[in-house]
Protein backbone atom coordinates (compact mmCIF):
# COMPACT_ATOMS: atom_id res chain seq x y z
CA UNK A 1 0.00 0.00 0.00
CA UNK A 2 2.95 2.28 -0.78
CA UNK A 3 0.82 4.74 -2.74
CA UNK A 4 -1.82 5.05 -0.02
CA UNK A 5 -2.08 6.85 3.30
CA UNK A 6 -2.45 5.54 6.80
CA UNK A 7 -5.88 6.47 8.21
CA UNK A 8 -5.69 6.34 11.98
CA UNK A 9 -7.94 5.91 14.99
CA UNK A 10 -6.44 6.73 18.39
CA UNK A 11 -7.58 4.51 21.30
CA UNK A 12 -6.84 6.27 24.57
CA UNK A 13 -6.15 9.99 24.91
CA UNK A 14 -3.73 10.18 27.77
CA UNK A 15 -0.20 11.51 27.29
CA UNK A 16 0.96 8.67 25.02
CA UNK A 17 -2.13 8.66 22.82
CA UNK A 18 -1.93 12.41 22.25
CA UNK A 19 1.77 12.14 21.39
CA UNK A 20 0.91 9.49 18.80
CA UNK A 21 -1.81 11.77 17.45
CA UNK A 22 0.61 14.67 17.04
CA UNK A 23 3.07 12.44 15.20
CA UNK A 24 0.47 11.27 12.70
CA UNK A 25 -0.79 14.78 12.08
CA UNK A 26 2.70 16.10 11.42
CA UNK A 27 3.49 13.40 8.83
CA UNK A 28 2.22 13.68 5.28
CA UNK A 29 1.72 9.92 4.90
CA UNK A 30 -0.86 9.69 7.69
CA UNK A 31 -4.16 11.23 8.76
CA UNK A 32 -6.08 10.87 12.03
CA UNK A 33 -9.75 10.18 11.39
CA UNK A 34 -10.96 9.26 14.87
CA UNK A 35 -10.31 9.41 18.59
CA UNK A 36 -11.68 7.08 21.25
CA UNK A 37 -11.73 7.58 25.00
CA UNK A 38 -14.06 6.58 27.83
CA UNK A 39 -14.16 10.25 28.82
CA UNK A 40 -16.40 11.62 26.08
CA UNK A 41 -15.86 15.25 27.05
CA UNK A 42 -12.09 14.84 26.85
CA UNK A 43 -12.46 13.08 23.49
CA UNK A 44 -14.56 15.96 22.20
CA UNK A 45 -11.98 18.50 23.38
CA UNK A 46 -9.13 16.67 21.68
CA UNK A 47 -11.13 16.16 18.49
CA UNK A 48 -11.99 19.84 18.37
CA UNK A 49 -8.44 20.97 19.07
CA UNK A 50 -6.94 18.75 16.37
CA UNK A 51 -9.88 18.90 13.93
CA UNK A 52 -10.65 15.17 13.98
CA UNK A 53 -14.01 14.17 12.48
CA UNK A 54 -15.02 11.04 14.43
CA UNK A 55 -15.39 10.58 18.20
CA UNK A 56 -15.99 7.26 19.98
CA UNK A 57 -16.17 5.96 23.53
CA UNK A 58 -16.05 2.26 22.52
CA UNK A 59 -13.08 0.99 20.49
CA UNK A 60 -15.26 -1.67 18.84
CA UNK A 61 -17.43 1.00 17.29
CA UNK A 62 -14.31 2.74 16.02
CA UNK A 63 -13.08 -0.53 14.50
CA UNK A 64 -16.30 -0.74 12.49
CA UNK A 65 -15.29 2.41 10.59
CA UNK A 66 -13.97 0.99 7.31
CA UNK A 67 -12.16 4.22 6.46
CA UNK A 68 -9.74 3.54 9.33
CA UNK A 69 -6.91 1.14 8.52
CA UNK A 70 -4.65 1.72 11.54
CA UNK A 71 -5.10 1.94 15.31
CA UNK A 72 -2.81 3.49 17.93
CA UNK A 73 -3.28 1.99 21.40
CA UNK A 74 -2.42 4.37 24.24
CA UNK A 75 -4.39 2.65 27.00
CA UNK A 76 -3.54 1.16 30.43
CA UNK A 77 -1.58 -2.09 30.30
CA UNK A 78 -4.52 -4.43 30.90
CA UNK A 79 -6.17 -3.14 27.73
CA UNK A 80 -3.15 -3.51 25.43
CA UNK A 81 -3.79 -7.13 24.47
CA UNK A 82 -7.59 -7.10 24.07
CA UNK A 83 -7.77 -3.83 22.11
CA UNK A 84 -4.74 -4.71 19.98
CA UNK A 85 -6.10 -8.17 19.16
CA UNK A 86 -9.56 -6.77 18.40
CA UNK A 87 -7.94 -4.22 16.08
CA UNK A 88 -5.78 -6.79 14.27
CA UNK A 89 -8.76 -9.13 13.86
CA UNK A 90 -10.66 -6.18 12.35
CA UNK A 91 -7.93 -5.87 9.73
CA UNK A 92 -6.19 -2.84 11.21
CA UNK A 93 -2.47 -2.25 11.68
CA UNK A 94 -1.49 -1.42 15.26
CA UNK A 95 1.00 0.78 17.09
CA UNK A 96 0.75 -0.19 20.77
CA UNK A 97 2.28 1.68 23.68
CA UNK A 98 4.81 0.09 26.00
CA UNK A 99 4.94 -2.28 27.75
CA UNK A 100 3.79 -4.67 25.04
CA UNK A 101 1.45 -6.42 27.47
CA UNK A 102 1.10 -7.54 31.09
CA UNK A 103 3.06 -10.72 30.42
CA UNK A 104 4.60 -12.90 27.74
CA UNK A 105 1.45 -14.94 27.23
CA UNK A 106 -0.48 -11.85 26.15
CA UNK A 107 2.38 -10.69 23.92
CA UNK A 108 2.41 -14.07 22.16
CA UNK A 109 -1.33 -13.83 21.49
CA UNK A 110 -0.84 -10.33 20.07
CA UNK A 111 1.98 -11.48 17.78
CA UNK A 112 -0.08 -14.46 16.62
CA UNK A 113 -3.03 -12.17 15.78
CA UNK A 114 -0.76 -9.91 13.74
CA UNK A 115 0.59 -12.88 11.80
CA UNK A 116 -2.83 -14.47 11.28
CA UNK A 117 -4.27 -11.23 9.88
CA UNK A 118 -1.13 -10.24 7.95
CA UNK A 119 -1.01 -6.87 9.69
CA UNK A 120 1.81 -4.79 11.14
CA UNK A 121 2.14 -4.70 14.92
CA UNK A 122 4.75 -2.36 16.40
CA UNK A 123 5.45 -1.35 19.97
CA UNK A 124 6.06 2.29 20.91
CA UNK A 125 9.43 1.85 22.57
CA UNK A 126 10.26 5.50 22.21
CA UNK A 127 13.80 5.50 23.62
CA UNK A 128 15.00 3.57 20.57
CA UNK A 129 14.08 6.55 18.40
CA UNK A 130 16.10 9.38 19.93
CA UNK A 131 19.02 10.79 17.99
CA UNK A 132 21.61 9.40 20.42
CA UNK A 133 20.13 5.88 20.36
CA UNK A 134 19.85 5.79 16.56
CA UNK A 135 23.40 7.10 16.16
CA UNK A 136 24.83 4.53 18.56
CA UNK A 137 22.88 1.66 17.03
CA UNK A 138 24.30 2.52 13.60
CA UNK A 139 27.81 2.50 15.07
CA UNK A 140 27.12 -0.91 16.59
CA UNK A 141 25.74 -2.21 13.27
CA UNK A 142 28.81 -0.85 11.44
CA UNK A 143 31.10 -2.74 13.81
CA UNK A 144 32.62 0.40 15.35
CA UNK A 145 32.42 -1.06 18.85
CA UNK A 146 33.37 -4.62 17.91
CA UNK A 147 31.54 -7.49 19.59
CA UNK A 148 29.24 -6.18 22.32
CA UNK A 149 29.59 -8.37 25.41
CA UNK A 150 28.38 -6.21 28.30
CA UNK A 151 25.66 -3.66 28.94
CA UNK A 152 24.06 -1.99 31.90
CA UNK A 153 21.12 0.34 32.20
CA UNK A 154 19.04 1.90 34.90
CA UNK A 155 15.98 4.04 35.33
CA UNK A 156 16.02 5.04 38.99
CA UNK A 157 13.48 7.30 40.67
CA UNK A 158 14.14 8.30 44.25
CA UNK A 159 10.43 8.97 44.66
CA UNK A 160 7.89 8.63 41.88
CA UNK A 161 5.12 6.05 42.20
CA UNK A 162 2.33 6.65 39.68
CA UNK A 163 -1.23 5.73 40.69
CA UNK A 164 -3.36 6.14 37.56
CA UNK A 165 -7.13 6.19 37.22
CA UNK A 166 -8.58 3.71 39.70
CA UNK A 167 -5.08 2.89 40.91
CA UNK A 168 -4.30 0.70 37.90
CA UNK A 169 -0.54 1.37 37.93
CA UNK A 170 -0.16 -0.28 41.35
CA UNK A 171 -2.65 -3.12 40.87
CA UNK A 172 -0.77 -6.09 39.39
CA UNK A 173 -3.90 -7.56 37.83
CA UNK A 174 -4.18 -4.41 35.71
CA UNK A 175 -0.56 -3.34 35.22
CA UNK A 176 1.32 -6.65 35.19
CA UNK A 177 3.85 -5.23 37.64
CA UNK A 178 5.30 -2.05 39.09
CA UNK A 179 8.43 -0.03 38.40
CA UNK A 180 10.03 -2.85 36.41
CA UNK A 181 7.28 -3.18 33.81
CA UNK A 182 6.50 0.56 33.79
CA UNK A 183 9.90 2.25 33.44
CA UNK A 184 12.30 -0.68 33.63
CA UNK A 185 10.92 -1.80 30.27
CA UNK A 186 12.45 1.34 28.73
CA UNK A 187 15.89 0.75 30.23
CA UNK A 188 15.92 -2.96 29.41
CA UNK A 189 14.61 -2.57 25.88
CA UNK A 190 17.04 0.13 24.84
CA UNK A 191 20.18 -1.54 26.15
CA UNK A 192 19.10 -4.92 24.71
CA UNK A 193 18.42 -3.27 21.33
CA UNK A 194 21.78 -1.46 21.34
CA UNK A 195 23.48 -4.79 22.10
CA UNK A 196 21.91 -6.17 18.91
CA UNK A 197 18.90 -8.00 20.41
CA UNK A 198 20.75 -11.19 21.37
CA UNK A 199 18.68 -14.19 22.48
CA UNK A 200 18.29 -14.33 26.28
CA UNK A 201 19.07 -17.68 27.91
CA UNK A 202 19.03 -17.00 31.67
CA UNK A 203 17.81 -14.40 34.14
CA UNK A 204 18.62 -13.72 37.79
CA UNK A 205 16.47 -11.05 39.37
CA UNK A 206 15.18 -9.56 42.60
CA UNK A 207 12.18 -7.29 43.07
CA UNK A 208 11.10 -5.42 46.18
CA UNK A 209 7.99 -3.67 47.46
CA UNK A 210 9.08 -1.38 50.30
CA UNK A 211 7.16 1.86 49.78
CA UNK A 212 3.53 0.92 50.13
CA UNK A 213 3.24 3.67 52.75
CA UNK A 214 3.59 6.31 50.01
CA UNK A 215 0.29 5.19 48.46
CA UNK A 216 -3.13 5.96 49.99
CA UNK A 217 -4.40 3.07 52.14
CA UNK A 218 -7.58 2.63 50.12
CA UNK A 219 -5.54 1.92 46.95
CA UNK A 220 -4.60 -1.69 46.29
CA UNK A 221 -0.79 -1.98 46.12
CA UNK A 222 0.72 -5.34 45.19
CA UNK A 223 3.54 -4.43 42.79
CA UNK A 224 7.29 -3.90 42.89
CA UNK A 225 8.75 -0.47 43.53
CA UNK A 226 12.30 -1.61 42.72
CA UNK A 227 13.89 -4.36 40.63
CA UNK A 228 17.43 -5.51 39.85
CA UNK A 229 18.53 -8.17 37.37
CA UNK A 230 21.28 -9.83 35.39
CA UNK A 231 20.45 -11.33 32.00
CA UNK A 232 22.73 -13.61 29.99
CA UNK A 233 22.51 -14.23 26.24
CA UNK A 234 23.31 -17.03 23.83
CA UNK A 235 26.27 -15.09 22.37
CA UNK A 236 27.94 -14.94 25.79
CA UNK A 237 26.99 -11.33 26.48
CA UNK A 238 25.41 -10.15 29.71
CA UNK A 239 23.58 -7.08 30.97
CA UNK A 240 22.75 -5.55 34.34
CA UNK A 241 19.47 -3.74 34.98
CA UNK A 242 17.98 -1.64 37.74
CA UNK A 243 14.58 0.03 37.75
CA UNK A 244 12.88 1.79 40.65
CA UNK A 245 9.87 3.94 41.39
CA UNK A 246 11.22 4.59 44.88
CA UNK A 247 14.68 4.01 46.34
CA UNK A 248 16.66 5.71 49.09
CA UNK A 249 19.39 6.66 46.65
CA UNK A 250 19.73 9.51 44.14
CA UNK A 251 17.51 9.31 41.08
CA UNK A 252 19.34 8.66 37.84
CA UNK A 253 19.08 7.26 34.35
CA UNK A 254 21.98 5.67 32.52
CA UNK A 255 23.00 3.28 29.74
CA UNK A 256 26.42 1.84 28.95
CA UNK A 257 27.60 -0.88 26.58
CA UNK A 258 31.07 -2.35 26.10
CA UNK A 259 32.53 -4.04 23.04
CA UNK A 260 35.88 -5.47 22.00
CA UNK A 261 36.81 -2.31 20.06
CA UNK A 262 35.13 0.43 22.11
CA UNK A 263 32.50 1.20 24.71
CA UNK A 264 29.76 3.80 24.83
CA UNK A 265 27.37 5.63 27.11
CA UNK A 266 24.39 7.87 26.47
CA UNK A 267 23.37 11.30 27.82
CA UNK A 268 25.51 12.54 26.19
CA UNK A 269 26.65 9.95 23.65
CA UNK A 270 30.31 9.27 24.40
CA UNK A 271 32.58 6.65 22.82
CA UNK A 272 35.46 5.20 24.84
CA UNK A 273 38.32 3.79 22.75
CA UNK A 274 41.65 2.91 24.39
CA UNK A 275 42.46 6.07 26.39
CA UNK A 276 40.51 8.41 24.11
CA UNK A 277 36.97 9.72 24.54
CA UNK A 278 34.87 10.80 21.57
CA UNK A 279 31.57 12.71 21.54
CA UNK A 280 29.97 12.11 18.12
CA UNK A 281 27.55 14.64 16.69
CA UNK A 282 23.97 13.58 17.38
CA UNK A 283 20.97 14.79 15.35
CA UNK A 284 18.14 16.42 17.26
CA UNK A 285 15.20 14.00 16.85
CA UNK A 286 11.88 13.91 18.66
CA UNK A 287 11.56 10.24 19.56
CA UNK A 288 7.76 10.32 19.68
CA UNK A 289 7.55 11.76 16.17
CA UNK A 290 10.24 9.45 14.82
CA UNK A 291 8.59 6.27 16.13
CA UNK A 292 5.26 7.22 14.53
CA UNK A 293 6.97 8.07 11.24
CA UNK A 294 8.82 4.74 11.29
CA UNK A 295 5.60 2.85 12.00
CA UNK A 296 3.72 4.59 9.17
CA UNK A 297 6.55 3.90 6.73
CA UNK A 298 6.61 0.23 7.74
CA UNK A 299 2.86 -0.09 7.17
CA UNK A 300 2.88 1.66 3.79
CA UNK A 301 6.13 0.13 2.53
CA UNK A 302 5.48 -3.36 3.94
CA UNK A 303 8.58 -3.39 6.14
CA UNK A 304 9.18 -5.05 9.52
CA UNK A 305 9.41 -2.46 12.34
CA UNK A 306 12.54 -2.27 14.43
CA UNK A 307 10.27 -2.71 17.49
CA UNK A 308 8.44 -5.73 16.12
CA UNK A 309 5.80 -8.03 17.56
CA UNK A 310 8.39 -10.79 17.93
CA UNK A 311 10.75 -8.52 19.86
CA UNK A 312 7.84 -7.57 22.08
CA UNK A 313 7.41 -11.24 22.97
CA UNK A 314 11.09 -11.62 23.90
CA UNK A 315 11.04 -8.41 25.91
CA UNK A 316 8.03 -9.57 27.92
CA UNK A 317 9.60 -13.00 28.48
CA UNK A 318 12.65 -11.29 30.01
CA UNK A 319 10.45 -9.20 32.30
CA UNK A 320 8.42 -12.28 33.27
CA UNK A 321 11.64 -14.13 34.07
CA UNK A 322 12.84 -11.34 36.38
CA UNK A 323 9.63 -11.61 38.38
CA UNK A 324 9.81 -15.42 38.40
CA UNK A 325 13.46 -15.39 39.46
CA UNK A 326 12.65 -13.06 42.34
CA UNK A 327 9.77 -15.26 43.48
CA UNK A 328 11.84 -18.47 43.44
CA UNK A 329 15.05 -16.74 44.62
CA UNK A 330 17.06 -18.36 41.87
CA UNK A 331 18.06 -18.33 38.21
CA UNK A 332 15.45 -18.81 35.50
CA UNK A 333 16.43 -20.46 32.22
CA UNK A 334 14.69 -19.29 29.04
Amino acid sequence: MSDQQVKVGIAGLGFAGVEHLKGYQEYSRSEVLAVCDLNQEHAKQVAEEYEIPFIYTDHREMLANDDINTISVGLPNFLHAPVTIDSLNAGKHVLCEKPPARNGEEAIAMAEAAKANNRTLMYALVLRFGGDSLTLRKMVDDGKLGDIYFGKAGYVRRRGIPIGAGGWFVDKSKSGGGGLIDIGVHALDRVWWLMGNPKPISVLGATFSKFRHLVPEEIKYDVDDSAFAQIRFDNGATLMLEATWSLNLPGTGYLQIAGTEAGAKLDPLTIYRDDQDETPEVPSINGFREEVKHFVDCVLDNQIPIASAEQGVTLMKMLDAIYESSDKMGEVRL
